[in-house]
């Protein structure tokens, strides 16, 4: 009897792996073509800014209608940031489907994906990697679902913390950033079975790494010498400059989507028209730099020798960003907060032109990072991953990334008071 129990056991596991391969590996294979479908996109419509310019006046507000209507007639949780709900679902019954299914399955998926890409083609300023962690999620979730009768030992909760650290990792190329987001996550949760959740994430992160990672970084960029003595306060004061924008953008898109989605009338449909008319002049008057999903502007910003983004440029990145989001239009916030965070760094390092300008473009993509994305931690990794830092810079990115999260919750509770 007790051999009989333990073969059971044994096919059980196979199984288990064999299944759990088969989940990673379609995932994955979804969100890299999405990624780089999302990237073409972008560059597409920079190009045709380029070429033809008055093109955006007609192409952006028609695209962003269609890309804002798409998720509000056929899935509304597809915009917007919804993930955390169904976090939060999740925490008070971990194999709840119907409580979350609303914000994790197959539709919102791929009205997720279709509705991204269009808003990209028309010019918004909205990011790949938050709709790959959302829609990794959903895949895991709806999979997880189908095929419950063959995981007897994981739950719906597990199977969608994997998810998350799948999309985050395959979207940056980060897979330890994968596993630290949900272990931070968790941390600060009061998940049941906290070291199931994080043991099957490390295993799906090693099917990840093993099948799909590549040995480049994200970003080319060189490794960073940081001196404590010389370089300490100007970089203080951009996290905490970092910190204060990013409350500042993060309420103005969370208050104007709120208030946008609420139309209930037929009125709601000139939200996105407008939305893409003004996001058409400001791409215009900002130029390339202002608009798309923002790991392309971050790039050449990091590979330039002198300060590339002006005041124009920056603050037109950080309205198109607030407007695409507010107009109902999916996309995700993580890669354009990347790109801000850059563009703020790269103002600060005019004011000290005899330090390594470097370091004041990966303070600033760090701390801005961290504070739109809530775990410091993570936004440490994704940088130290993604730009191919050395590990003794680690402790740099997260005191910078710690003061910038802190800076914005404390300016949270101060409002709340």
């Amino acid at each position: 009897m007790i051999t009989k129990t333990k073969k059971q056991s044994r096919v059980i596991d196979i199984s288990t792996l064999l299944l759990t391969i088969f989940v990673v590996s379609l995932t994955s294979v979804f969100v890299i073509k999405y990624c780089y479908l999302f990237d073409d996109l972008g560059m597409v419509a920079k190009q045709r800014l380029i070429d033809h310019p008055i093109f955006t006046f007609f192409i952006t507000p028609a695209f962003f209608w269609v890309s804002a209507y798409l998720c509000r007639l056929y899935s509304p949780k597809a915009s917007g940031n919804h993930l955390g709900y169904a976090l939060s679902e999740l925490k008070k019954d971990p194999n709840d489907f119907d409580k979350v299914s609303t914000f994790l399955n197959i539709r919102v998926v791929m009205i997720k994906a279709v509705s991204s890409l269009i808003a990209t083609l028309g010019g918004g300023a909205l990011g790949k990697e938050g709709p790959a962690v959302h829609m990794s999620a959903g895949i895991f979730a709806s999979l997880a679902k189908k095929y419950e009768r063959f995981l007897p030992h994981i739950s719906l909760a597990t199977w969608v913390s994997a998810g998350t650290a799948t999309g985050l990792a395959i979207a940056f190329n980060a897979p330890i950033a994968g596993a630290v987001f949900v272990i931070e996550k968790l941390s600060k949760s009061r998940f049941k079975d906290s070291k199931g959740h994080i043991t099957w994430t490390l295993v799906v992160i090693s099917i990840v790494t093993i099948i799909f990672y590549k040995p480049n970084p994200l970003f080319n960029f060189h490794n960073l010498i940081f001196q404590i003595s010389s370089q300490s306060v100007p970089l203080i004061l951009v996290a905490l400059t970092c910190g204060l924008l990013a409350f500042l953008f993060q309420t103005a898109n969370n208050y104007f989507y709120l208030k946008f989605s609420e139309i209930s009338s037929n009125w709601w449909h000139l939200v996105p028209i407008c939305a893409g008319i003004i996001i058409a002049y400001l791409n215009f008057y900002c130029g390339i730099y202002s608009f798309s999903g923002g790991i392309h502007t971050s790039q050449e910003v990091l590979s330039s020798a002198t300060p590339l983004l002006s005041y124009k440029e920056v603050f037109g990145r950080i309205l198109n960003t607030i407007i695409t989001f507010a107009s109902g239009c999916a996309g995700g916030l993580i890669a354009p907060a990347m790109a801000i965070g850059t563009g703020i760094g790269s103002l600060a390092s005019s004011f000290a032109p005899n330090l390594d300008m470097g370091i004041f473009l990966l303070i600033g993509m760090t701390s801005f990072l961290a504070a739109v994305l809530g775990e410091p931690i993570t936004a440490a990794i994704v940088i130290y991953e993604a730009t191919g830092q050395n590990a003794e810079n680690i402790p740099f990115l997260a005191g910078a990334a710690i003061i910038a999260a802190t800076t914005f919750k404390v300016i949270g509770k101060i409002k709340l008071r």
